[in-house]
């Protein structure tokens, strides 16, 4: 659990195409607008008691096109407001870093971590600086989601993209809130043509230092971090 508060290469990722269902809100119970509300307005004052955040996590990546789910493990370190370490460890090795307003990629490769271009950055960007506003409990944003949430055995909140350029990408956003509704269980971002990520945490250590150094992209690999 995430105490807990969470995230993203991420992109992450739960079953749905552009026009389907997710897989998860479907099939539980919608709240109305002034539960929502009163949610909202709880779980962001229980999530702004967060500093920082370290978390082992799982992530499942299933794409339509294979029969098997891949299975990645890592951790991720959060530093409030604007610093998010996001790092695979097994069965590969890859980091994916937000400090402030720069975004940092690196793979390691054949015994040598390698510096990487982050691709579509807008995208990347977006997509990080949107974990790093969930794991602060702020996750109402009118001008870029619809946001509705769920309940069945804990609370879904789900947030669906308004921007056609943005659907492209990202059907919806899962996020699972954990039954202290001061942090997330768990991440889904559901993609088109039915493929889909789901990140879990757990092993979670809340308000303990993390240097700013954690954060650094600058030099040819990521710093070192020690486990937990």
């Amino acid at each position: 659990m995430m105490s807990k508060i969470a995230i993203m290469s991420i992109v992450l990722i739960a079953v749905v195409s552009l026009t389907a269902a997710p897989l998860f809100a479907i099939e539980s119970k919608p709240i109305s607008d002034n539960q929502l509300n009163r949610l909202l307005k709880n779980v962001e004052k229980n999530f702004s008691e967060i500093k920082t955040l370290r978390t082992m996590l799982t992530q499942e990546k299933n794409i339509a096109l294979f029969s098997e789910t891949i299975i990645s493990t890592g951790f991720c370190m959060f530093k409030s407001p604007s610093k998010l370490r996001l790092e695979f460890t097994k069965p590969f090795k890859s980091s994916l870093i937000i400090n402030d307003n720069q975004i940092f990629k690196y793979e390691f490769f054949n015994g040598n971590w390698q510096k990487l271009d982050t691709g579509n950055k807008e995208m990347m960007r977006l997509i990080m600086e949107n974990i790093t506003s969930w794991l602060q409990g702020r996750f109402k944003d009118p001008d870029l989601y619809e946001i509705s949430a769920y309940r069945n055995k804990g609370t879904t909140i789900l947030l669906t993209p308004k921007a056609d350029a943005f659907k492209k990408f990202i059907t919806s956003f899962e996020l699972g809130l954990n039954h202290g509704m001061n942090g997330l269980e768990y991440i889904i971002i559901n993609e088109t043509k039915n493929n889909y990520t789901k990140i879990q945490f757990y092993n979670d250590e809340v308000n303990k230092e993390i240097p700013d150094k954690i954060f650094e992209g600058s030099n040819d690999k990521p710093c070192p971090v020690s486990q937990w």
